[in-house]
């Protein structure tokens, strides 16, 4: 028997969910739980459940909640003492003691997966799971930042950052978090952005406080401002990464130029007329899904990430360039550079007659001509967020950002057509059965939006592998990539029933499309074909350079990579 509270109150014997009775029962089944193997005096209980409404019957109701949860566990369950009562459970059974053990051993990334929202869900409001819910969100938050610790050791800084921006705008006087924020900007290169997160959160301090940051985040803005030595990614990880690098940039002088260099790589990679030994940095590479090879590459802007495809292009979002590249699809070659006023571009969508660029460093969405290869209007949806991302269906534009805001936007006059809270840090969503789904990479789940009644909350939320970075429909099924696990999770829209499928390291990236899914993984430079029957990966293809994006048109697979 399993017992979880980080999440929604849920009680699981052999993989199937226990019906544990109506609010008041669940309620002293959690109070129970939140005391696993000690005596809870009935007292306690009572004030619990009902608090200062103590109706008279209060001892004798309690008695029968009891009772019937006796029935639905096992009469030896909940053992009856001189001054209350006591729930056994043995090692293991309950999810936040598991949770516990895994992040003493050093085991974070499985410890997080066993969060499904936020702890105690259904008894946010009750005065007994008020300091209980704050401890465990604070031993989320600590797991966190020590995941944070271990990827910054390991030289993994730029996948850190949306994750960090979104837990930085959630808990603003967190220092630990604002300087693991700014050491993974400078790192990748943005030492301004590091310099204005540490103005924010100081502002912050000042303004709420009264007090200036202390004095480990003042030290680490005087090094960013020194470009101090010290700040350098580990030893150890720079010469990971240099190992992983092509051989052709060896060869290349520090004077070279990004677009000659990604020529040359292009013309080195190649090893005969049957295909390509990878795809170079800054480039979206063709795969053909009947032969597995690389078949093609097309040079675009530095650091490319989103990619969406329709009206006749693939439309690569470049991160560092801020721009848009249109790229013909028969053609196979560069046909446009859109630029985005300054605007990074987290998130593309095709459809309605545009694309639909979010922009979640600015809380906003661009609307594209794709003929003309122009914004025409740019709207604000919600304040400054780490993370944007958008996609197109049921008649509208739907964008979700990193301070869980999802909004719906109508397509001609960009008019918010209402919004809702999703979970923490959204990171992708899709229309799939006439429903948003939202895969939410902080508390690792994906919601189900009803469109009609979207503004009420999800209708659903399911579990999924830790920190889900994308989500695709196809082949009848949810396809969800999940980061941290190294796995694609698999949901039958029908039955919520899910499968975790291995794949590749960090997967960034899924698309549904001739036949197969094909999931990016960044970690380890690949891109895993799933196989939607067999539900495993066939195939595994080096892709020699980190996957950040991936999509499916024209009876071919198009995959954006960055360098490493």
């Amino acid at each position: 028997m399993e017992f979880r509270i980080l999440g929604p109150l849920e009680v699981l014997e052999d993989g199937r969910a226990l019906d544990v009775g109506g609010v008041k029962q669940r309620a002293l089944l959690a109070v129970l739980l939140l005391h696993a193997n000690r005596v809870v005096s009935t007292d306690r209980l009572i004030e619990a459940l009902w608090g200062e409404r103590l109706p008279e019957t209060a001892q004798k109701a309690l008695q029968v909640y009891v009772s019937q949860l006796r029935k639905a566990l096992g009469r030896d369950r909940i053992v009856t003492r001189l001054s209350g009562y006591e729930l056994i459970v043995e090692p293991g059974q309950v999810d936040v003691h598991r949770f516990q053990a895994l992040v003493s051993q050093g085991k974070i990334d499985e410890a997080l997966s066993l969060w499904r929202g936020q702890p105690l869900a259904d008894f946010a409001y009750e005065a007994f799971a008020q300091t209980e819910i704050a401890r465990l969100d604070e031993l989320r938050l600590a797991a966190l930042e020590r995941r944070a610790e271990t990827e910054l050791a390991a030289g993994r800084h730029e996948g850190l950052i949306g994750e960090l921006e979104g837990l930085v705008q959630q808990h603003p006087l967190r220092e630990r978090l604002c300087g693991q924020l700014m050491l993974a900007l400078y790192r990748s290169g943005r030492q301004a952005e590091a310099l204005e997160a540490y103005q924010r959160t100081r502002r912050t301090l000042v303004d709420q406080l009264g007090i200036e940051p202390g004095p480990a985040l003042r030290e680490l803005e005087h090094k960013i401002l020194n470009q101090d030595d010290s700040l350098a990614a580990p030893r150890s990880a720079l010469d990971a990464t240099r190992a992983a690098w092509p051989r052709l940039v060896a060869l290349l002088g520090a004077a070279v130029v990004l677009g000659a260099a990604a020529a040359i790589a292009f013309l080195a990679t190649r090893t005969s007329s049957r295909g390509l030994n990878g795809i170079p940095p800054n480039a979206v590479g063709v795969v053909d899904p009947g032969s597995n090879r690389i078949v093609a590459a097309i040079p675009v802007g530095i650091r490319p990430g989103p990619v969406a495809a329709g009206a006749g292009s693939v439309w690569v979002g470049n991160l560092q360039d801020r721009n848009l590249t249109r790229i013909a699809v028969r053609e196979r070659a560069t046909a446009a550079t859109v630029s985005l006023d300054n605007r990074t571009p987290t998130g593309i969508a095709v459809g309605a007659g545009a694309v639909w660029v979010a922009h979640g460093l600015r809380g906003e969405l661009s609307r594209v001509d794709p003929q003309f290869g122009q914004i025409t209007r740019t709207v604000k949806l919600t304040d400054r967020a780490s993370t944007g991302s958008v996609t197109v269906g049921a008649g509208n534009v739907w964008a979700a950002y990193g301070d869980s805001t999802l909004s719906r936007i109508q397509p001609n006059s960009m008019r918010r057509a209402g919004s809702a809270l999703t979970g923490s840090i959204p990171a992708a969503l899709v229309v799939a059965g006439g429903d948003v789904w939202v895969a939410n990479s902080g508390d690792a789940t994906v919601q189900r939006f009803d469109t009609a009644t979207f503004e009420e909350g999800p209708i659903r939320a399911i579990s999924v592998g830790g920190r889900p970075a994308a989500i695709a429909y196809g082949e009848g099924a949810l396809w969800v990539a999940n980061r941290a696990d190294d796995t694609v999770t698999r949901i039958d829209p029908r039955t919520y029933a899910t499968q975790d499928i291995p794949v590749g390291d960090e997967p960034a990236g899924v698309a549904v499309g001739a036949g197969a899914v094909w999931v990016a993984n960044s970690g380890d430079a690949t891109v895993s074909r799933l196989d939607p029957a067999l539900r495993e990966v066939v195939r595994t293809i080096d892709v020699a350079n980190p996957p950040a994006g991936i999509a499916v048109a024209d009876g071919v697979v198009w995959v954006a990579v960055q360098a490493p």
